[in-house]
């Protein structure tokens, strides 16, 4: 070290307390935010009074909030320390301790805690500047009493820092110039024109292409699917064998009944023939007849059965079905559908809307269809009906089942995916873009 730098530094150390706040003063002032404030505040007036530590506080209301703590870079205000000399501090503000500059002890050790807080010596003093109080003040604690004027130091830079303390906030609304709350003011008139603009209450929705009033093809028997005859998607006649069930049974029922009708007519003609020479046997001739009756209506029933095997399309039109392998060799019940036949000339637009979408879900709404294979055209469509309960959706979600009408000269394939766009009734854009805050909020708090 040089010998100037030595006498700089003896000069420095010999400086009067007077001296040092001058100094601070221009420190504190010359601060170019309110961060930077904070950290001199509690870092550097250890030069002028010894501390072990700086508080800077700010009130709100009964609260005391500690902002900044000497050589610490943030507070955390979940720390037990923090917490615990927040509750001190907030019962002498409660009891009006800390309205002017005070000196106190504080409470060396917490409850039921092995901690024990050094500095148990506190001097407190608030904020004052050009406009009073300033909802705060500096809390210097250390481990011995201070004095006289150590306090008035005190005081004198707590009101140092009050006053740049509301400096700062004078410099952040001198900001705002007349052209920029000009500038304000139309934009906040323009956000309130637009807020009120009425616009439709619009829904997002999956959407399917599906056959308008189809003939569901189901099983007339029970039975085992031994062949589906028709490739899925295929145009068919009235009259086309579409379905084969297993007949082996059905065919071995058949032949029964056909034998059985010939062992009830043989039966019959004996007894006839028998009733010429016989005055007795004239009384097996009814029960032969009914017999013959029996096993003639046995056989209808199996020739019935076994035609049913064969499962015919009843009118023209669209096949529609998984693929032929899910449905061979799969049993069936009576009535379990297997496929559709439809018109493809005849389709309905098939819409899951979501279950907060009820208002919007009004019969005649109109309807914007964007398939996945042409996401660039819309399709017109009208609501038609809507289920009023909601129903499990392919994905699993539950959704309320809406059927639209698409315009005439559309007729997408059957089977068509794509999002429709539902227009409901008008409503003020401001509600439009915050009805789902709201009904989160409602939902959370309950009012």
């Amino acid at each position: 070290m040089t010998a100037a730098q030595q006498k700089q530094q003896k000069k420095q150390s010999s400086a009067s307390p007077l001296q040092t706040l001058v100094a601070l003063q221009g420190e504190i002032l010359g601060c170019e935010d309110r961060l930077a404030l904070k950290h001199a505040a509690v870092n550097r007036p250890r030069k002028l009074v010894p501390a072990g530590h700086i508080l800077w506080l700010s009130f709100r209301g009964s609260k005391v909030k500690i902002d900044a703590i000497s050589s610490q870079a943030h507070v955390e205000t979940t720390s037990p320390f923090i917490q615990w000399m927040g509750a001190q501090l907030e019962d002498r503000l409660r009891r009006g301790e800390l309205s002017q500059a005070c000196q106190f002890d504080l409470a060396s050790r917490r409850a039921n805690d092995t901690f024990s807080y050094p500095f148990h010596q506190a001097c407190f003093a608030p904020f004052t500047g050009a406009g009073g109080s300033a909802g705060g003040g500096l809390l210097f604690t250390r481990e011995t009493a201070f004095e006289d004027t150590e306090q008035a130091l005190i005081s004198r830079l707590a009101a140092i820092c009050g006053t740049a303390w509301q400096a700062h906030s004078a410099k952040k609304r001198a900001v705002m110039t007349p052209r920029k709350k000009l500038g304000v003011g139309l934009t906040a008139a323009a956000l309130l024109l637009a807020a009120i603009i009425p616009v439709p209450m619009t829904i997002l929705a999956p959407a399917e292409i599906t056959a308008a009033s189809p003939y569901i093809l189901t099983a007339p028997i029970d039975g085992v699917i031994e062949q589906i005859l028709v490739p899925p998607n295929t145009v068919v006649k009235k009259g086309t064998p579409l379905v084969r069930l297993v007949d082996t049974s059905f065919h071995n029922e058949y032949i029964l009944a056909e034998g059985e009708e010939t062992v009830a007519a043989s039966k019959l003609r004996k007894a006839g023939l028998t009733a010429f020479v016989d005055e007795a046997a004239k009384r097996d001739i009814a029960i032969a007849k009914a017999e013959k009756n029996l096993a003639v209506a046995r056989k209808a029933y199996a020739r019935d059965r076994l035609s049913k095997t064969t499962l015919i399309a009843p009118r023209d039109g669209l096949a529609i079905f998984s693929k032929p392998q899910d449905w061979t060799g799969r049993p069936v019940a009576i009535g379990e559908a297997i496929m559709q036949i439809a018109d493809p000339s005849r389709v309905l637009l098939r819409i899951d809307a979501p279950l907060a979408s009820g208002e919007v879900l009004q019969g005649g709404a109109r309807v914007r269809l964007f398939l996945d294979s042409n996401p660039l055209r819309a399709i017109e469509a009208k609501l038609g009906e809507a289920s009023y309960y909601a129903e499990a959706a392919p994905d699993g979600t539950q959704a309320f089942a809406a059927f639209a009408a698409l315009d005439k000269p559309h007729t997408p394939r059957i089977g068509s995916r794509g999002v429709a766009k539902i227009y409901g009734r008008t409503a003020p854009l401001g509600f439009w873009l915050a009805r789902k805050p709201i009904t989160l909020f409602r939902q959370t708090t309950g009012l």
